[in-house]
């Protein structure tokens, strides 16, 4: 009988611990917020943090100059990644996060189990447009986007 329990035991905890992990944006991305608000809200989640013009910037309408913040280290679906949080006219817009290829059924399941169906599916992308969220395939990566791109956003990942 005690073997029973023991083994009842340890198959839940393998269970509990192999539990799909819960998909959501990071907590940092504020829309809208300035490189010094998401520098701050950064601060000791980055194990580096630069902060450095685009030029020419690739975002659309940008009327001063595009920026962004590099951060590595980034906790992100159980792991330290390299984040990059993209910055038009000082607003934050978007924010690409660098994971492994392997890390794809993982993380795409995550993201179905949190935003349904994707609504884009191609060579290039796995894209959520309703949650504003896509997996990018070459190079691995998870993507977020403001509202403000969406139309921008949702053009390239057509393509």
């Amino acid at each position: 009988m005690r073997t029973y329990v023991l083994t009842l035991a340890l198959a839940i905890l393998s269970a509990s611990c192999a539990q799909a992990q819960t998909f959501a944006a990071p907590d940092v991305l504020r829309y809208g917020a300035t490189v010094a608000e998401t520098q701050a809200a950064l601060a000791g989640r980055c194990t580096s943090m630069v902060t450095r013009p685009i030029n020419p910037p690739f975002a659309p309408d940008v009327q001063r100059q595009q920026l962004q913040i590099d951060c590595d280290g980034f906790e992100f679906f159980g792991a330290p990644r390299w984040a990059e949080f993209v910055f038009p006219d000082d607003s934050l817009e978007m924010a690409w996060i660098m994971v492994r290829s392997g890390d794809q059924a993982a993380i795409v399941a995550a993201m179905q189990a949190a935003y349904g169906p994707p609504t884009h599916t191609n060579g290039n992308y796995i894209a959520f447009a309703g949650a504003n969220a896509a997996w990018r395939h070459r190079p691995a990566q998870v993507l977020f986007y403001s509202p403000t791109f969406e139309t921008w956003a949702e053009g390239w990942i057509d393509d």
